[in-house]
């Protein structure tokens, strides 16, 4: 995994939207009917340090995430460094239906908010966005990874993959 750093990202729109894929949380359990319950293990909550190293210095008004504990988990270090408090949004959580995630994610328009979500929603997003005319730059849903969108207009320009984001050494 590429480490990512404050200097290595290029000058971000005036408003962002971070879409950030939760990080490492072990294996899932398919006959497990809690697995919205599996909490992030040591290199994910590494992860979730790095993510709000990384965005902390961000001018970000709101921290949404699945009900999901390794969700929450992810995005939870970021929000307390920013005085936010994490809100649960039913939106981002697995399984939701592509209209649905994608009309969520375009309420934000001209605010700067994280949203973390699961390996489904997120790439079924990026999908609409692609056919609706966005630009997609790089490929990829990495656990720990974040897409930047910028969120200026109620049209979504761009998304761009700053990749799986490391933990501090």
């Amino acid at each position: 995994m590429a480490t990512v750093t404050r200097d290595a990202l290029p000058v971000a729109p005036l408003m962002t939207l971070f879409l950030i894929r939760h990080a490492t949380a072990g294996v899932r359990d398919h006959a497990n009917p809690n697995d919205d319950q599996r909490p992030l293990d040591p290199f994910g909550l590494g992860q979730a340090t790095a993510i709000a190293d990384l965005l902390a210095d961000e001018p970000i008004e709101a921290v949404l995430s699945s009900g999901a504990l390794r969700c929450h988990q992810t995005v939870a270090p970021l929000a307390e460094r920013l005085g936010l408090t994490v809100e649960h949004a039913p939106q981002l959580f697995e399984g939701q239906s592509r209209s649905s995630s994608i009309e969520f994610v375009r309420s934000f328009t001209g605010r700067t908010v994280v949203l973390c979500s699961h390996g489904d929603v997120i790439p079924d997003v990026l999908r609409n966005l692609e056919v609706g005319g966005s630009r997609l730059e790089g490929r990829g849903c990495a656990k720990g990874s974040i897409w930047r969108l910028d969120n200026s207009t109620d049209r979504i320009e761009t998304a761009d993959y700053l990749g799986s984001i490391d933990p501090p050494s």
